[in-house]
């Protein structure tokens, strides 16, 4: 069975839409507004609200999370509780969450707590399957203000596979909203990269 690749998880996202009754619209904004349009675009995914359509302002805890109690804080959200989300805390020297994101076509992350910060990441793609490194590193380096919150680095699995991974990184004391909001940004994050560099790949054999 061929692995799954973040454009395998974008097509089975698209499809799972589409195949919900949801119509892709096109929109035009000022750079600054993009964060803005992907929150109102979670919203209105959901049943008609009219004019109650809000933006929360996020706050702050006074402590740092740790594994455990982000795990215990995590599984109570609806999304966890109605398998939106498959959650599980993998024990270990360094312990840690994963998370299947079935809104994203099963698309897994990862959450780990290192000092005082929360890092959120997920595998973008195999560096096996890009076509021109040099130009593929071009490219990703040019667009980096295309996909808030998250960044792109390479790294080596334990497997020895080399791979490019999108993560972001947040304060340990920020608020579950903004945790969940991080998880949710990196997750839209890597689908739309994986759209905007599917060109950039060689695709496995099904």
């Amino acid at each position: 069975m061929a692995r799954k690749t973040s454009t395998d998880y974008m097509r089975e996202m698209r499809a799972r839409l589409t195949g919900a009754g949801y119509v892709k619209r096109e929109l035009y904004v000022l750079p600054e507004n993009a964060d803005v349009l992907r929150t109102i675009e979670k919203v209105l995914r959901q049943p008609y609200l009219g004019n109650r359509i809000k933006l929360e302002e996020f706050m702050t805890e006074n402590t740092n999370w740790t594994i455990d109690t982000l795990h215990a804080a995590l599984v109570e959200l609806d999304a966890v509780k109605s398998n939106e989300i498959e959650l599980n805390l993998i024990q270990g020297t360094e312990p840690s969450l994963s998370l299947t994101m079935h809104n994203f076509g099963g698309l897994p992350i990862a959450i780990a707590i290192s000092g005082d910060q929360v890092l959120v990441d997920s595998v973008l793609v195999y560096a096996s399957q890009v076509k021109d490194v040099a130009t593929f590193n071009d490219t990703v380096l040019r667009s980096r203000d295309i996909f808030p919150l998250s960044s792109i680095g390479i790294e080596t699995m334990p497997n020895g596979e080399t791979v490019y991974s999108m993560f972001g990184a947040l304060s340990a004391a920020s608020s579950l909203t903004v945790i969940v909001h991080e998880v949710l940004t990196l997750a839209d994050n890597v689908i739309r990269a994986a759209d905007a560099y599917e060109d950039f790949l060689t695709v496995d054999p099904q």
